[in-house]
């Protein structure tokens, strides 16, 4: 398909973008420029140029930033950049003018790793944090100046073609940058509706004291969700500490700290990433469902003081929604961290 820039802005030179953006506010218009970070987005060639600045359009309503949007062909045959500007406007919630945000957009072509950093650098805020969303796969090499100014590193790994390759990847930029650099999983950040719910749901007292007696769990999962089923067995294995035996393609075993043995199925349906997920003992079972379409979670808790129906929030899991999620004050990036340990273990 033929790359189509006609929704990327203005074109421009590179040594233009800064005084054709001082322009866009010398305007009669009333328009205020809104900046609270910088937002990177990186992915590979033209392809997603167009839905990623839909999507810039769309975050930019409650996250104020300049976005400066990077497609890299590093193995195009002739060396060449692009550029483009453009401001992402909307109007106040009192409704007297617009408040705009900045787009850059840059097609580097043939380019080193150094110079593209170098372009994207020379257009950031400087004041301001640097939030970089790598889309598709890690790079191999970090040694360009631009991850040395990173300090949020967002990632899908549900794009992952390689997890196990990735992961690794993961592991290195953490060694070299994890004392500066928070990372953000927007596919970890699909199970936080499910994660907050079983938490809650073992507050009971009662069904609390039952957790070492868990023997099985069954996840449901969209066929190119396995990646995110597999994130969520890492959250139970890293939290109640337990360890794998066995990995296999559709089940999982581990054995718990007390010396028990838990089974855990991953079962592909049609419908969300996560569409159910079944936690069992001889005492209890623990049910949360989620009906396509649904925002709620429907929970099922069947233990000796009889059965308890409850629901709980669902969540979105639509891109935009995750952004926002992992621009929320506070960071659950500890957790995190503690369950990709279990996950290394359980890539078949």
């Amino acid at each position: 398909m033929a790359f189509d820039p006609s929704n990327l802005g203005l074109q421009v030179e590179l040594n233009q973008i800064s005084s054709t953006l001082h322009a866009l506010w010398e305007t009669p218009e009333q328009r205020t420029r809104a900046c609270l970070l910088n937002l990177v987005v990186y992915c590979q060639g033209t392809q997603q140029l167009a839905a990623n600045t839909e999507l810039i359009s769309k975050f930019v309503r409650n996250h104020a930033c300049r976005a400066i949007l990077l497609g890299d062909s590093p193995a195009a045959p002739v060396q060449k950049t692009s550029a483009w500007v453009q401001a992402h406007c909307h109007i106040n919630k009192a409704g007297a003018h617009e408040i705009c945000s900045e787009q850059i957009t840059l097609l580097a072509e043939g380019l080193a790793p150094a110079t593209v950093a170098n372009m994207v650098m020379a257009n950031l805020d400087y004041d301001l944090p640097l939030n970089l969303w790598w889309q598709g796969d890690l790079p191999k090499n970090t040694d360009s100046p631009l991850w040395q100014r990173v300090d949020r590193l967002i990632i899908d790994s549900l794009d992952w073609k390689n997890p196990r390759q990735d992961l690794q990847r993961l592991s290195a930029i953490r060694s070299q940058f994890g004392s500066r650099i928070a990372t953000a999983d927007l596919n970890w950040t699909r199970t936080l509706n499910l994660r907050q719910a079983v938490a809650l749901s073992f507050d009971n007292l009662a069904l609390l004291a039952e957790i070492g007696t868990i023997n099985s769990l069954e996840i449901c999962h969209a066929p190119e969700s396995k990646l995110t089923a597999l994130l969520l067995a890492s959250w139970f294995a890293a939290q109640l500490s337990w360890v794998p035996t066995q990995v296999n393609p559709t089940s999982l075993h581990f054995r718990a700290s007390n010396g028990g043995n838990i089974k855990c199925k991953l079962l592909e349906t049609a419908g969300d990433a996560i569409s159910s997920l079944s936690v069992n003992s001889d005492a209890f079972s623990l049910s949360l469902q989620r009906e396509t379409g649904s925002c709620l979670l429907h929970s099922t808790l069947k233990s000796a003081e009889g059965p308890v129906q409850s629901h709980f929030p669902a969540g979105n899991s639509d891109l935009i929604s995750l952004l926002t999620e992992e621009m929320m004050p506070g960071t659950r990036h500890r957790v995190y961290l503690k369950a990709l340990n279990s996950l290394d273990h359980l890539l078949a």
